[in-house]
Parts: C-alpha cells; sequence; structure tokens
C-alpha cells in the first residue's frame, strides 16, 4: 500500500509542469472500474488508463494492444492471443495472461454486477457463470503461458477482436484487487497498463490521469497529464473553450456552427459517428405492453423534420436501428412516413381518444439538443391526441433510471461498433439491463441465436436482418438519427483524427507550446 502511494506521488510531482490537455467530457463518471462500466464518458477515461487485447490506433481502427499478435481456428471457435512480453503494469509488475484470466472471470462472476458482461457472452460458459449456474473457473478462458492466453468461445464471433476494445475486456491488476478489494479504483490505489495512471479524482470537478512510464509505448506519449471535465451543459462547455479553459469538447451549441465556420474554422471538426439515437417504449408495462399503442406513437414521429429542422447539424436520419455507417450492412426495414391519421385510428382501438387521452411521461437527458428534439416529439404526439409530460435528468441518473426499468417511454442511444450485432443485441430478452424496455420476442431472440451460431459472414448478417425486420415490426424501439458528432479541438492540439468512432486516445496526442 504504502509502496503504491509512493509510486503516486513520484508520477504527480514528475508529471507537475509537463505537457498537459484539457478535456470536457460530457458529465461525472459513476465508476472507473473497467468492469462496471456503462457509460460512453466513463469509456474514454478508462481507454487512456487501460489497454485490452486489442486497442484503437490514432485513427480509431482496431489495432494489436496488450496483444502483439493473435490467430483464430479455423471453426472460428479458439482465438490465441500473445501479449506482450514488456508490459508491465503502472507498479512495475509485469502484466501476464493470468491477468487477464482473472479478470474475464471476475467480470463475468454475478457478484461483479456488471451490466455489460453480455459483451462477452460469446465466450464458452460465460452465460452460464453470469447467470450463477456455473463457477466462475468454468469460463472457457485461460493461460498457456506466462503471455499466451486462449479463449475458447460457445460459438463463432467474427467480431471478438472489436469487441475487446471495451472496458468489459479490459485487464485489472490482479496482485491489486485481491489485496484491497473495491477500494483498489481509487487515486493513489489504482494501478494501471494503459499509457496513463489515475492521479486525482475531484467528483463534480475532474478527473485528472498521469503519464505512465512504465508504458509498453511511454517513449512515445507526449502528453504528461490529461484532466478530464464533467461538461454536461454544450452551452457551458462552449463557453468555457472559448475562455481557454479547455482545449476539447466534444459538443457545442449547434446553432453556433455557421459562426465557428466562419470565424475559428481551424477548430471545428464535424463528422458522423457510429451511433443510433432512439426512443425506448417500456413494454413490460401498461400503456406501452400494448403493440398498437407503440405503434401508433411510432407513426406519428417525423424523424425527417427532427433532423432537418429541429436539430439542423448534419444528423442522419434512419429508420433501422442500426446505424446506416455500419459496414456490410444493409438493413431491411423499410422507412414508413408519417400517418397521424393511422395513429390515431390505433389509439382508438386501443381505447384512447377524445374522451380518454393517452397520457404518458418521456424521459430524456438534460440538454438544449436533448430538449429541442424531445418538445418536437411531443408536439408531433398532441396531433394525434397524445398528452406527454417531460422530465429530464443528468446523463448518469436517466440511464440509471432506464436501467431499473423506471420510465414509460425515454430518449435513449448507442454507440461504437462497426458491425449489427452490437446494436441488435439489445433487443435480446437475454442481453440484461440495457434492453431497457425489457421486449422480449422468441422469434428475434432465435433468430439473433441462430446469426451467433453462423460462421460465414454473409449468411450471419442475413439473419440479423431478418431479425431486426422482425423486432421493429412490434415497435419496441423508435429510431430516430445517427448522432453528427460536433467537437471543438484547439490548434494547439497534435495528433487529433477525426473518425466515425470519435475515440481519440490520449497516448496519440500532444500540444504546441504558446508561441
Amino acid at each position: 500500500m504504502k509502496h503504491r502511494a509512493l509510486i503516486c506521488a513520484t508520477l504527480l510531482a514528475a508529471s507537475a509542469n509537463g505537457a498537459q490537455i484539457r478535456i470536457g467530457n460530457g458529465g461525472e463518471p459513476l465508476t472507473l472500474d473497467p468492469h462496471r462500466y456503462n457509460l460512453n464518458l466513463e469509456e474514454k477515461i478508462l481507454a487512456d488508463l487501460f489497454e485490452g487485447l486489442t486497442a484503437h490506433d490514432a485513427d480509431g481502427r482496431i489495432v494489436p494492444g496488450a496483444a502483439e499478435s493473435w490467430t483464430m481456428s479455423d471453426d472460428g471457435l479458439i482465438w490465441t492471443f500473445r501479449l506482450r512480453e514488456d508490459a508491465r503494469w503502472s507498479d512495475g509488475v509485469p502484466v501476464t495472461a493470468a491477468d487477464f484470466v482473472f479478470s474475464f472471470r471476475r467480470l463475468l462472476d454475478p457478484a461483479t454486477a456488471a451490466s455489460l458482461a453480455y459483451f462477452l457472452y460469446a465466450i464458452d460458459g460465460a452465460a452460464a457463470v453470469n447467470a450463477g449456474r456455473a463457477p466462475v473457473d468454468e469460463l472457457a478462458v485461460r493461460a498457456l503461458g506466462t503471455h499466451v492466453l486462449e479463449i475458447r468461445l460457445a460459438e463463432p464471433f467474427p467480431f471478438l477482436a472489436e469487441r475487446l476494445i471495451y472496458p468489459t475486456g479490459y485487464p485489472v491488476p490482479k496482485h491489486v484487487v485481491e489485496e484491497l478489494g473495491d477500494d483498489w479504483v481509487k487515486p493513489g490505489n489504482m494501478v494501471t497498463n494503459g499509457a496513463f495512471v489515475l492521479g486525482e479524482w475531484q467528483p463534480q470537478g475532474f478527473v485528472r490521469a498521469k503519464r505512465n512510464p512504465h508504458f509498453r509505448d511511454a517513449a512515445n506519449v507526449r502528453l504528461d497529464t490529461v484532466t478530464y471535465y464533467p461538461t454536461a451543459d454544450p452551452n457551458a462547455a462552449y463557453n468555457r473553450y472559448r475562455g481557454d479553459e479547455l482545449d476539447i469538447i466534444g459538443d457545442f451549441p449547434p446553432g453556433e456552427i455557421d459562426w465557428l465556420r466562419r470565424e475559428m474554422p481551424e477548430h471545428v471538426h464535424i463528422s458522423a459517428l457510429l451511433s443510433i439515437m432512439y426512443l425506448v417504449f417500456n413494454v413490460a408495462e401498461p400503456p406501452f405492453d400494448d403493440a398498437r399503442v407503440r405503434r401508433a406513437l411510432a407513426l406519428a414521429v417525423d424523424r425527417e423534420l427532427i433532423t432537418g429542422r429541429v436539430l439542423e447539424s448534419g444528423e442522419v436520419p434512419s429508420a433501422s436501428f442500426v446505424p446506416p455507417v455500419v459496414a456490410a450492412y444493409t438493413s431491411d426495414v423499410a422507412a414508413r412516413s408519417p400517418d397521424p391519421d393511422a395513429a390515431r385510428r390505433l389509439l382508438a382501438e386501443a381505447g384512447y381518444g377524445e374522451d380518454n387521452p393517452l397520457s404518458i411521461t418521456l424521459r430524456y437527458i438534460a440538454g438544449a439538443d436533448s430538449k429541442k428534439v424531445q418538445v418536437a416529439v411531443a408536439a408531433m404526439w398532441k396531433s394525434i391526441g397524445v398528452e406527454t409530460a417531460l422530465h429530464h435528468a443528468e446523463l448518469n441518473a436517466h440511464f440509471a433510471e432506464l436501467r431499473q426499468g423506471n420510465f414509460q417511454v425515454a430518449q435513449a442511444g448507442w454507440f461504437g461498433e462497426n458491425n449489427p450485432e452490437h446494436y441488435l443485441e439489445l433487443l435480446m430478452s437475454t442481453t440484461g439491463d440495457v434492453n431497457y424496455g425489457r421486449f422480449a420476442d422468441a422469434e428475434v431472440d432465435a433468430l439473433i441465436a441462430q446469426a451467433k451460431r453462423t460462421a460465414q459472414l454473409d449468411a450471419r448478417l442475413g439473419l440479423l436482418r431478418r431479425a431486426e425486420v422482425a423486432a421493429l415490426q412490434q415497435d419496441p424501439v423508435v429510431p430516430l438519427y445517427a448522432v453528427t458528432i460536433r467537437s471543438l479541438v484547439n490548434p494547439r492540439v497534435t495528433g487529433w483524427r477525426t473518425n466515425a468512432r470519435n475515440v481519440h486516445p490520449a497516448r496519440y496526442l500532444g500540444i504546441r507550446a504558446e508561441q
């Protein structure tokens, strides 16, 4: 314990006057335990603190991380990773295959309560372990040597290298976690294997990370300090950026785009994101256990109006639950034009009308863009006789309520992977609490399960297309649009590469000194 505190103090002192960067990060993290994370803003910090078997490069491509290489068996079931022999934890202890075995078991142990444990259900035994039906040592992950890790899958999963880039696939230091328990994540205790190590965390103030001199590529890390500020309000973040308090922000008010493009063009970075924003119905509770009500509300929504006249910042409307920019996937979901008359008829069939209007609560994430969209949706529903109460909450609280099923209809979003399964899994009954609306359909489950057993990619994608059509015919969600990322990056920042994943690892960034 004293040894780790001394290491942390040494890192803080060594970095006190070095190159530093200040990032607006969208909100306050609830946790920095990679196996308990749930939010994208947590993922961004964790990706700088840890390195999984695979990683992102500066352009957002998937590249070797803690593993220098890997092979896959002909049947797609056995993946063998060779770890880098020079990899070290931030306290100098070697990173080994045994650390990954411990970490995968910890993630899937039901005692960890990892809401995203299902990310690794492709591993043989993972679902049974996570459900408490099997002991953790039955998980099909084993060390074949100090630096060789074998992962055996229950069924082919060609996207495993991509799935392992998430914090759910990160190693945690067995020697520290076993000694300190949940306290291992505190500043001064935390030991990581990424380019940076946690230095300080002031709740609602900032998270500060310091360069990890034991990182395998530390010689090429240009920053000494990265500070993440919880900037939940885009207007406040924009003002702080304009006041030179932040070097990077990931969002700004869309009404400022024209002025920024004219006056500060070198600061502006706009790009499509692998993402889908949607409305989700709680199908486990009335009135949304009635498919007619869900269809009526879906038919009243005009996503073209939302993207073209409400947001006006380049978002791509999507009738598909899979983002339109996902490679090699073309959705078979047919776009429906808004049809208020059909919506009113469906509501009447369900027992709602002028004498008995449907009254609902729509939850959304606090923020200017979110509010504009939800106000527009409420107006669309008002046109078919639905009374909508709007309820907003900060991002963390919002998604906590969704995971617990405490909502009627809510704004939601999903980001990240360049494969359709990442999104369609949210509509499986076995997914867990990130299937926010508790949608369950035997046909959809069976089609996705069959796809997961199918190694041939074209056939696999065909099954997923069928599953998406079968799910959206029941309207458990209303897909709206793929997000357009509006970032401001100070021209002093070097190494920033715009990409569809919106990942910008700090290990590739630098900052020029003031002239």
